[in-house]
């Protein structure tokens, strides 16, 4: 799988899992300790955000890592 794939599958998980809890990018920013600019990099496919930055997305949206990037 190219990384592009998993650039737009971050994006669309993290856009999903936002929306279920009905919090904004920049509440999801203040939650995971990054900036909302990164999260808009993230969710429009434009970073390539470190382990430690999705891991604390993952913590913010209370989902595991898999989640937001499958691997299989």
């Amino acid at each position: 799988m190219k990384f592009k794939t998993y650039y737009r599958e971050l994006a669309k998980n993290v856009r999903i899992e936002r929306a279920r809890r009905r919090i904004s990018q920049l509440k999801l920013a203040e939650l995971a300790d990054v900036s909302l600019d990164t999260i808009g990099l993230i969710e429009r496919e434009a970073a390539n955000p470190t382990l430690t930055t999705l891991i604390s997305i993952a913590k913010a949206l209370n989902v595991d890592l898999n989640t937001l990037i499958p691997l299989n």
